[in-house]
């Protein structure tokens, strides 16, 4: 009975720790451009460029390793994907880069800079099998919203793609968007 006592005291001492240290990180001088992501659920309407309503999007933004790098989870469940990507500080290149995977094995790399006030991403992209050049903007509103702009040129000439409007979900905001691996029953 003391044994299980202890065993549980420590595994619970362990949990608290652990909680406390992955939560509210500040993030490194390198990745501070992208504070106002990090610890937020956004949800938004990911729409066409003829501004039709496609489906629902979230995006959960987290900072890990004491700040060294930002984890980024996309689920869109009404098309069946969901991606993960991370930002780190590329010391060789002197800048950010991105990458991530969705469940479909589409692997996306980027570098990251700020232009005009917006965080942009310029990199490549494999969608159903084919690779193609990309470029995805997220700018700031004054009223909190979020703006996520897609351009790519997989057929030669740089074509606009979606635009999802984001609101920082309150919520939402200590939850995981859905992984796709969630049961229906």
């Amino acid at each position: 009975m003391k044994r299980t006592f202890v065993r549980m005291s420590v595994i619970l001492v362990l949990l608290v720790v652990f909680h406390l240290s992955s939560g509210g990180q500040t993030l490194s001088e390198n990745l501070k451009v992208l504070g106002p992501l990090v610890d937020k659920t956004w949800v938004g309407e990911l729409k066409s460029p003829d501004g039709k309503t496609v489906s629902k999007v979230s995006l959960r933004y987290e900072s890990l390793w004491n700040g060294a790098a930002v984890k980024v989870s996309r689920s869109n469940p009404d098309r069946k994907s969901f991606s993960e990507g991370y930002f780190y500080w590329d010391k060789e290149e002197k800048k950010i880069g991105f990458f991530s995977v969705n469940n479909i094995g589409g692997p996306v790399k980027a570098d990251v800079s700020i232009e005009d006030g917006k965080v942009c991403l310029k990199g490549s992209v494999t969608i159903s099998g084919k690779s193609f050049d990309f470029k995805n903007t997220f700018e700031f509103l004054p009223d909190g919203k979020m703006v996520d702009r897609w351009y790519q040129n997989a057929s030669g000439s740089w074509q606009p793609g979606h635009v999802i409007e984001f609101i920082e979900s309150d919520a939402a905001k200590d939850k995981k968007p859905p992984t796709g691996n969630e049961s229906t029953a």
